[in-house]
């Protein structure tokens, strides 16, 4: 039997440098788990993302493929490309930086109380299609254009903490704030959280989707 909380195409990691990094890859796109790694290892790197990075993840992405030797169903998938989201997390003394691409979140807490959110602020915006890297280099020049970091200040911050996730999560918890917050919060154990994400899916409150979390607190 499937695991129903394998998340399939989103990846996460950190370092002992204070950088945190998630990818969630679109399921329905060209070995886009391969597409996340890769976008995850291009941010542990550089704790940054340019054009220049971009087009080396690409190059990366590509050279794993021989398209000439590929059926020609298999390539006109690789033709259409892979997408995915990238959240990175940059911890310092006195706050946090964050890059945003996509919709996969990061939330800034205080104690039981959410202060920002980034780089979506409320629940409507993830009824949008979201802006996706793309293995194709001339399809990102809007996601390249947007505005992708904040800073977000501790200063005045009693308990500060950072929760990154993935779009189900999110939508989940900027629905109803800080009763979900405290909800995440009181989470002890890996067996809690499938819990919470299987009795969410059964009523209906969390979509089936890749459901990644990290604490940085």
């Amino acid at each position: 039997m499937d695991d129903p909380l394998r998340n399939e195409d989103a990846h996460l990691a950190f370092d002992p440098k204070n950088i945190y990094t998630m990818s969630d890859g679109a399921s329905e796109s060209f070995a886009s788990r391969r597409w996340s790694r890769i976008l995850v290892s291009c941010f542990l790197r550089t704790a940054d993302f340019s054009q220049r990075s971009l087009i080396q993840a690409i190059a990366k992405y590509e050279s794993a493929f021989d398209r000439p030797n590929m059926s020609w169903s298999a390539q006109a998938s690789y033709d259409r490309g892979s997408y995915g989201t990238l959240l990175g997390v940059k911890i310092y003394d006195d706050g946090a930086s964050i890059l945003g691409i996509g919709d996969s979140i990061a939330v800034l807490a205080d104690g039981a109380f959410i202060k920002a959110s980034f780089p979506y602020v409320s629940a409507s915006q993830f009824h949008a299609n979201p802006l996706l890297l793309s293995t194709i280099l001339d399809r990102n020049e809007s996601v390249l254009s947007e505005e992708a970091t904040t800073f977000w200040s501790f200063d005045g911050l009693e308990k500060p903490a950072v929760y990154a996730m993935t779009d189900a999560l999110g939508v989940w918890l900027l629905t109803d704030g800080s009763r979900r917050l405290n909800q995440i919060q009181s989470i002890t154990s890996q067996a809690e959280f499938n819990e919470l994400v299987m009795n969410a899916r059964a009523d209906g409150t969390m979509r089936t989707d890749d459901t990644t979390l990290m604490v940085i607190g």
